[in-house]
């Protein structure tokens, strides 16, 4: 009811009947919004499932590759715990195996153990601290990882002079 429509009366009778049909204008006007908000809380919800669900599957995508590893980790750790030798090179070959699988997924290697390399800020840190100049020669102890242009983990390297 728009207040233009009416017109000024003292009449209770009138403005009882003014009032309860405001009170009925406001129940629908409260009702619809109550409506909106649960259809949004709905819609929300259906949002989040939705990104898990493409989280899951992302996910699901990646470590499918890997599960066969982890499968053979599993039984050589149980061989290990009941007594059972495990060999050094099965243990070695499921590592190279988990890391082609990564690697298939873009992550790389930064550098081999024992490889000497110019020093790169960017990929390498000094194990010892202290500074090392860039470009200058290093002894790579530990190998760094990257995603694409991002560096996981900087290769750890020692300076020539044996530290």
């Amino acid at each position: 009811m728009n207040t233009s429509d009416h017109t000024k009366s003292d009449d209770p009778a009138v403005l009882h009947s003014e009032l309860a049909t405001l009170r009925l204008e406001l129940e629908r006007r409260d009702k619809r919004i109550a409506s909106m908000e649960a259809e949004y809380a709905a819609l929300q919800l259906d949002k989040e499932r939705a990104e898990r669900g493409g989280d899951e599957a992302t996910l699901a995508r990646a470590f499918k590759p890997l599960v066969n590893t982890l499968s053979n980790w599993a039984m050589l750790e149980h061989w290990a715990a009941q007594g059972q030798a495990v060999e050094t090179a099965d243990l070695l070959r499921s590592l190279r195996d988990l890391e082609k699988q990564l690697g298939k997924s873009g992550l790389e290697r930064i550098g081999q153990v024992g490889e000497t390399c110019p020093f790169d800020p960017v990929l390498h840190q000094r194990m010892s601290g202290g500074s090392v100049a860039p470009n200058a020669l290093v002894s790579l102890e530990m190998p760094g990882y990257r995603l694409g242009g991002r560096v996981l983990l900087k290769a750890m390297v020692s300076a020539g002079n044996g530290d």
